[in-house]
């Protein structure tokens, strides 16, 4: 066995005479135009892939907000509920006060006194 020791230059012009380069040339030129159709097809999928993706995420999108919109249209009715509500109480309160002020007053001094006392036992204030 020989070492081969051409440069490549030598070598280019050695296949040209024998009529390699331009066959290795043909089918390089071949193996491209058949490769040509599955690029093609490569980037048609991608394609196809991108606009999928980006209907997937209008969707998710779509979806989101109107979640969002629900929960926040909950949340008004709530608390147009719970004014309501309150309302209501505070007119309730409102009549009995006026109906029975006495005793009004006499249920008043005696949370105020039971408020009083838990807030000196919780201090540590005077104990009995």
């Amino acid at each position: 066995m020989t070492d081969n020791t051409e440069t490549p230059s030598p070598m280019t012009d050695g296949a040209s005479q024998t009529g390699f380069a331009s066959e290795a040339q043909a089918k390089g030129a071949n193996t491209v135009q058949a490769l040509r159709p599955t690029i093609d097809d490569a980037k048609a999928a991608g394609r196809e892939a991108l606009g999928t993706a980006k209907e997937i995420a209008g969707d998710a999108w779509k979806t989101a907000r109107s979640y969002a919109k629900n929960a926040s249209g909950m949340a008004g009715e709530k608390l147009g509920t719970l004014k309501t509500r309150a309302s209501d109480l505070q007119a309730t309160a409102s009549r009995r006060i006026a109906d029975e002020p006495l005793k009004a007053v006499a249920i008043g001094a005696a949370a105020g006194a039971l408020l009083a006392a838990l807030v000196l036992r919780r201090k540590g204030g005077p104990r009995s």
